[in-house]
Protein backbone atom coordinates (compact mmCIF):
# COMPACT_ATOMS: atom_id res chain seq x y z
CA UNK A 1 0.00 0.00 0.00
CA UNK A 2 2.76 2.60 0.55
CA UNK A 3 3.90 2.00 -2.36
CA UNK A 4 0.69 2.80 -4.22
CA UNK A 5 0.52 5.75 -2.56
CA UNK A 6 3.74 6.95 -3.31
CA UNK A 7 2.83 6.12 -7.14
CA UNK A 8 -0.22 7.82 -6.88
CA UNK A 9 1.05 11.25 -5.51
CA UNK A 10 3.82 10.88 -8.11
CA UNK A 11 0.62 10.64 -10.60
CA UNK A 12 -1.70 13.58 -8.60
CA UNK A 13 1.47 15.89 -8.58
CA UNK A 14 1.58 15.97 -12.76
CA UNK A 15 -1.72 16.23 -13.12
CA UNK A 16 -2.08 18.90 -11.56
CA UNK A 17 0.34 19.76 -13.38
CA UNK A 18 -0.93 19.44 -16.20
CA UNK A 19 -4.08 21.39 -15.32
CA UNK A 20 -2.48 24.25 -14.50
CA UNK A 21 -0.98 24.77 -17.84
CA UNK A 22 -4.44 24.03 -19.39
CA UNK A 23 -7.53 21.89 -19.80
CA UNK A 24 -9.45 19.98 -22.88
CA UNK A 25 -12.13 17.96 -23.51
CA UNK A 26 -9.79 14.75 -24.24
CA UNK A 27 -8.01 15.24 -20.82
CA UNK A 28 -11.09 15.47 -19.03
CA UNK A 29 -12.31 12.29 -20.75
CA UNK A 30 -9.37 10.61 -19.72
CA UNK A 31 -10.31 11.93 -16.17
CA UNK A 32 -7.10 13.97 -14.93
CA UNK A 33 -9.09 16.58 -13.29
CA UNK A 34 -10.50 13.67 -11.53
CA UNK A 35 -7.61 12.29 -10.13
CA UNK A 36 -6.38 15.72 -9.22
CA UNK A 37 -9.69 16.99 -7.42
CA UNK A 38 -8.85 18.16 -3.91
CA UNK A 39 -12.23 16.46 -2.58
CA UNK A 40 -11.09 13.52 -0.30
CA UNK A 41 -14.54 11.50 -1.38
CA UNK A 42 -13.97 11.86 -4.92
CA UNK A 43 -10.30 11.38 -4.58
CA UNK A 44 -10.68 8.32 -2.81
CA UNK A 45 -13.71 6.34 -5.67
CA UNK A 46 -11.16 7.07 -8.55
CA UNK A 47 -8.09 6.15 -7.00
CA UNK A 48 -10.02 2.96 -4.89
CA UNK A 49 -10.89 1.44 -8.39
CA UNK A 50 -6.95 1.53 -9.77
CA UNK A 51 -5.79 -0.04 -6.14
CA UNK A 52 -8.88 -2.68 -6.51
CA UNK A 53 -7.64 -3.41 -9.67
CA UNK A 54 -3.90 -3.32 -9.03
CA UNK A 55 -4.71 -5.60 -6.05
CA UNK A 56 -6.51 -8.00 -7.69
CA UNK A 57 -3.30 -8.44 -10.10
CA UNK A 58 -0.88 -8.59 -7.25
CA UNK A 59 -3.46 -11.55 -5.98
CA UNK A 60 -3.03 -13.62 -9.18
CA UNK A 61 -0.05 -16.43 -9.22
CA UNK A 62 2.49 -16.87 -11.64
CA UNK A 63 3.62 -14.51 -15.05
CA UNK A 64 1.01 -11.61 -15.90
CA UNK A 65 0.89 -10.67 -19.40
CA UNK A 66 -1.86 -8.10 -19.34
CA UNK A 67 -3.78 -5.71 -21.51
CA UNK A 68 -4.83 -1.97 -20.30
CA UNK A 69 -7.67 -1.45 -22.87
CA UNK A 70 -8.34 2.27 -22.71
CA UNK A 71 -5.20 3.09 -20.95
CA UNK A 72 -5.82 6.91 -20.49
CA UNK A 73 -3.28 8.07 -18.64
CA UNK A 74 -1.44 5.28 -17.68
CA UNK A 75 -1.77 4.78 -14.38
CA UNK A 76 -2.24 1.22 -13.74
CA UNK A 77 0.21 0.22 -16.72
CA UNK A 78 2.49 2.13 -14.69
CA UNK A 79 1.79 0.21 -12.10
CA UNK A 80 1.32 -3.34 -13.15
CA UNK A 81 4.62 -3.16 -14.99
CA UNK A 82 6.81 -1.54 -12.68
CA UNK A 83 5.16 -4.70 -10.72
CA UNK A 84 6.94 -6.49 -13.27
CA UNK A 85 3.83 -7.77 -15.29
CA UNK A 86 4.03 -7.52 -19.01
CA UNK A 87 1.85 -4.94 -19.67
CA UNK A 88 0.34 -3.88 -23.46
CA UNK A 89 -1.55 -0.34 -22.96
CA UNK A 90 -3.58 0.40 -25.64
CA UNK A 91 -5.99 3.40 -26.28
CA UNK A 92 -7.91 4.84 -29.29
CA UNK A 93 -6.37 8.60 -28.36
CA UNK A 94 -2.77 8.96 -27.22
CA UNK A 95 -3.19 12.54 -26.56
CA UNK A 96 -3.73 12.72 -22.49
CA UNK A 97 -1.38 9.96 -22.30
CA UNK A 98 2.09 11.82 -23.83
CA UNK A 99 1.35 14.54 -21.79
CA UNK A 100 1.23 12.62 -18.91
CA UNK A 101 4.55 10.78 -20.43
CA UNK A 102 5.89 14.18 -20.38
CA UNK A 103 6.00 14.23 -16.46
CA UNK A 104 6.24 10.70 -15.48
CA UNK A 105 8.85 8.25 -16.78
CA UNK A 106 7.16 5.12 -17.70
CA UNK A 107 8.86 1.54 -17.86
CA UNK A 108 10.39 0.92 -20.81
CA UNK A 109 8.86 -2.46 -20.92
CA UNK A 110 5.19 -1.56 -21.73
CA UNK A 111 4.01 -1.82 -25.20
CA UNK A 112 2.20 1.02 -26.27
CA UNK A 113 -0.60 0.46 -29.51
CA UNK A 114 -2.20 3.13 -30.29
CA UNK A 115 -6.06 2.11 -32.04
CA UNK A 116 -9.12 0.45 -32.13
CA UNK A 117 -8.24 -3.54 -30.78
CA UNK A 118 -11.17 -4.57 -33.34
CA UNK A 119 -8.50 -3.50 -36.03
CA UNK A 120 -6.91 -7.57 -35.25
CA UNK A 121 -3.74 -6.36 -34.28
CA UNK A 122 -3.61 -8.37 -31.08
CA UNK A 123 -3.05 -12.01 -30.78
CA UNK A 124 -5.65 -14.22 -29.66
CA UNK A 125 -5.11 -16.02 -26.51
CA UNK A 126 -2.59 -13.26 -25.82
CA UNK A 127 -3.52 -12.33 -22.09
CA UNK A 128 -3.84 -13.70 -18.67
CA UNK A 129 -5.79 -10.40 -17.49
CA UNK A 130 -7.73 -7.51 -19.40
CA UNK A 131 -8.64 -4.24 -17.87
CA UNK A 132 -11.11 -2.49 -19.20
CA UNK A 133 -11.55 0.49 -15.88
CA UNK A 134 -13.92 3.40 -16.48
CA UNK A 135 -13.78 3.40 -20.21
CA UNK A 136 -16.74 0.79 -21.62
CA UNK A 137 -19.32 3.60 -20.39
CA UNK A 138 -18.11 5.32 -23.46
CA UNK A 139 -18.87 2.68 -26.03
CA UNK A 140 -22.58 2.65 -27.23
CA UNK A 141 -21.89 -0.88 -29.02
CA UNK A 142 -20.26 -3.01 -26.32
CA UNK A 143 -20.60 -6.73 -27.93
CA UNK A 144 -18.09 -7.00 -30.92
CA UNK A 145 -15.28 -5.75 -27.81
CA UNK A 146 -16.73 -8.57 -25.39
CA UNK A 147 -16.00 -11.18 -28.42
CA UNK A 148 -12.76 -9.64 -28.94
CA UNK A 149 -11.58 -9.87 -25.46
CA UNK A 150 -12.65 -13.53 -25.47
CA UNK A 151 -10.73 -14.02 -28.25
CA UNK A 152 -7.63 -12.41 -26.92
CA UNK A 153 -7.81 -13.82 -23.49
CA UNK A 154 -6.05 -17.38 -22.34
CA UNK A 155 -8.05 -20.44 -21.08
CA UNK A 156 -7.44 -19.14 -17.98
CA UNK A 157 -8.22 -15.59 -18.29
CA UNK A 158 -10.33 -13.12 -16.59
CA UNK A 159 -11.41 -9.71 -17.62
CA UNK A 160 -11.49 -6.82 -14.91
CA UNK A 161 -13.90 -4.16 -15.49
CA UNK A 162 -15.24 -0.75 -13.18
CA UNK A 163 -17.72 1.68 -14.41
CA UNK A 164 -20.19 4.20 -12.84
CA UNK A 165 -23.52 3.29 -11.78
CA UNK A 166 -24.88 6.63 -13.77
CA UNK A 167 -28.27 6.21 -10.87
CA UNK A 168 -29.49 9.84 -9.34
CA UNK A 169 -27.01 9.99 -6.57
CA UNK A 170 -23.91 9.52 -8.63
CA UNK A 171 -25.65 12.33 -10.64
CA UNK A 172 -25.54 14.52 -7.58
CA UNK A 173 -22.19 13.75 -6.68
CA UNK A 174 -21.17 14.60 -10.34
CA UNK A 175 -22.75 18.15 -9.71
CA UNK A 176 -21.40 18.69 -6.42
CA UNK A 177 -18.03 17.91 -8.01
CA UNK A 178 -18.12 20.91 -10.12
CA UNK A 179 -19.23 22.29 -13.82
CA UNK A 180 -15.87 20.67 -15.01
CA UNK A 181 -17.74 16.85 -14.36
CA UNK A 182 -20.28 16.89 -17.42
CA UNK A 183 -19.86 13.18 -18.03
CA UNK A 184 -21.44 13.79 -21.40
CA UNK A 185 -19.04 11.42 -22.67
CA UNK A 186 -20.93 8.78 -21.07
CA UNK A 187 -23.19 6.63 -23.31
CA UNK A 188 -24.27 3.95 -20.85
CA UNK A 189 -23.54 2.94 -17.78
CA UNK A 190 -22.04 -0.08 -15.47
CA UNK A 191 -25.57 -1.90 -15.40
CA UNK A 192 -25.33 -2.35 -19.25
CA UNK A 193 -21.82 -2.95 -19.23
CA UNK A 194 -22.24 -5.92 -17.04
CA UNK A 195 -25.17 -7.53 -19.25
CA UNK A 196 -23.15 -7.69 -22.36
CA UNK A 197 -20.51 -9.58 -20.48
CA UNK A 198 -23.33 -11.90 -19.31
CA UNK A 199 -24.59 -12.83 -22.96
CA UNK A 200 -20.75 -14.12 -23.14
CA UNK A 201 -19.20 -14.94 -19.64
CA UNK A 202 -19.31 -15.27 -16.06
CA UNK A 203 -19.20 -12.23 -14.11
CA UNK A 204 -18.72 -11.95 -10.59
CA UNK A 205 -18.66 -8.58 -8.70
CA UNK A 206 -15.30 -8.13 -7.33
CA UNK A 207 -16.21 -4.25 -5.22
CA UNK A 208 -18.85 -1.98 -4.85
CA UNK A 209 -18.20 1.75 -4.31
CA UNK A 210 -19.43 3.15 -1.98
CA UNK A 211 -22.22 0.63 -0.30
CA UNK A 212 -25.34 0.54 0.35
CA UNK A 213 -24.98 3.90 -2.44
CA UNK A 214 -23.19 2.36 -4.87
CA UNK A 215 -21.79 4.49 -7.48
CA UNK A 216 -18.76 2.39 -8.95
CA UNK A 217 -18.92 -1.30 -9.34
CA UNK A 218 -15.88 -3.28 -10.47
CA UNK A 219 -16.55 -6.73 -11.58
CA UNK A 220 -14.62 -10.09 -13.29
CA UNK A 221 -15.64 -12.02 -16.31
CA UNK A 222 -14.73 -15.42 -16.66
CA UNK A 223 -15.38 -17.31 -20.26
CA UNK A 224 -17.72 -20.37 -19.09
Amino acid sequence: MTSFNLHKQKFKTAFRQILSEGDSYEIGEAALPAYAHPNPLIDWLFWERIRVAYDFAGSREGGQNVLDFGCGSGVLSYLLAQDGCSVTACDVNFGPLDVVREKVAFPSSIEFVEGDILAGGLKEGSFDVIFALDVLEHISDLDPYVVEFRRLLKPDGVVVVSGPTENLFYKIGRRLAGNRFTGDYHVTNIAHVKAAFEREMRVTILKKLLFPVVLFEVFIARPE
